[in-house]
C-alpha cells in the first residue's frame, strides 16, 4: 500500500505541474511576466524539461527579469540535455549569436546609414556664383544642378528603398535577434534616417535657395545687357538713317571735265 500510495502521490504531483505549467504558459502569452517567472523557476528547479526551456527564454529575452544569457545558457542545456528539441535549437542559436556579436553590435547601435551617403549617393552641392555673364558660364552652373539633382533623386529613392527601418537587416543576423533587439534596431535606424534626411532637406533647401538667387540675378543681366545692346542697335540704325537721310538731301553735284583748248595741249 505505502508504494502504491507513494505512486499515486507522484501523479497527482505531475497533474500539479502540468497545471501550472499550463497557467504559466498563459500568463506567458499574456505577457504577465511577473506572474510566469516564479511558477517557471519552481518547475524548471523541480527538474520540468519545458520549465526550463521557458525559463531558459524569459532570461534571454529579458522578460520580467534582467537579461541574463549566462543563465539562460545554463537552463536551457538542462532541457536540451533531456531531448528538448526547443533547447537544442535555440542553444545552436545562442552559439551563433557569439559568433555574430560584432554583427548584433553594429545594427542595433553603431550603424550611422553610411550606405546612404556614400558612392553614388555622396551628392557633393556644387560652387552656385552670384551671378553669370556668358553662356559658357550659365551652361556649366545649369549643368552642374542638374547632376546635383540627379544624385539627389538617386538618394531618395535610396533612402525610401531602406523603408522601413531593419529593411536592410542581413536575413542571418534579423533571426538571431532577440524581441528587443529587433526592437532596438528598428528605434535606432530610425533614428538615424531621420537624422539624415533632416540634414539632406537642409542641404537642398540651402543649394535650391542659391541657384534660385543666381538664377533670378543672371536672368537679370542678361536682361539688361539685352536691353543694353538693343539701345546700342536701335542708336546705331538712327544713325543711318540720318546718314542716308543727309545724303539724299544734298543737290547732286556734276563732275566738270577738262576743257582742252583747239589745236593746244
Amino acid at each position: 500500500m505505502k508504494r502504491l500510495f507513494c505512486v499515486l502521490m507522484l501523479g497527482v504531483s505531475g497533474l500539479a505541474g502540468a497545471g501550472e505549467l499550463e497557467n504559466a504558459d498563459k500568463f506567458l502569452a499574456a505577457k504577465a511576466y511577473d506572474k510566469a517567472l516564479p511558477i517557471y523557476a519552481k518547475l524548471a528547479e523541480a527538474g520540468n524539461t519545458e520549465a526550463q526551456f521557458r525559463l531558459g527564454e524569459m532570461y534571454w529575452y529579458g522578460d520580467g527579469t534582467a537579461v541574463d544569457v549566462a543563465a539562460a545558457k545554463g537552463w536551457m542545456q538542462k532541457a536540451a540535455a533531456r531531448g528538448h528539441a526547443g533547447a537544442v535549437e535555440s542553444l545552436e542559436i545562442l552559439k551563433q549569436r557569439e559568433a555574430r556579436a560584432a554583427d548584433i553590435a553594429y545594427w542595433t547601435s553603431g550603424y550611422k546609414g553610411e550606405d546612404l551617403v556614400s558612392g553614388r549617393f555622396n551628392c557633393t552641392a556644387p560652387a552656385i556664383p552670384a551671378m553669370s555673364r556668358t553662356n559658357a558660364e550659365i551652361k556649366q552652373t545649369q549643368d552642374a544642378y542638374t547632376a546635383w539633382q540627379q544624385c539627389y533623386n538617386g538618394f531618395v529613392a535610396n533612402l525610401n528603398d531602406a523603408m522601413p527601418a531593419g529593411k536592410r537587416v542581413p536575413a542571418d543576423v534579423a533571426r538571431l535577434l532577440t524581441p528587443r533587439e529587433a526592437e532596438q534596431v528598428g528605434t535606432h535606424l530610425t533614428r538615424v534616417y531621420e537624422t539624415t534626411i533632416t540634414q539632406a532637406q537642409r542641404d537642398a533647401e540651402r543649394l535650391t535657395t542659391q541657384y534660385g538667387v543666381w538664377q533670378s540675378a543672371t536672368e537679370n543681366q542678361v536682361a539688361q545687357e539685352n536691353k543694353a545692346r538693343k539701345l546700342e542697335y536701335e542708336m546705331l540704325a538712327q544713325r543711318m538713317r540720318e546718314r542716308e537721310s543727309q545724303q539724299q538731301a544734298r543737290p547732286p553735284v556734276m563732275p566738270t571735265m577738262p576743257v582742252t583748248p583747239p589745236g593746244g595741249r
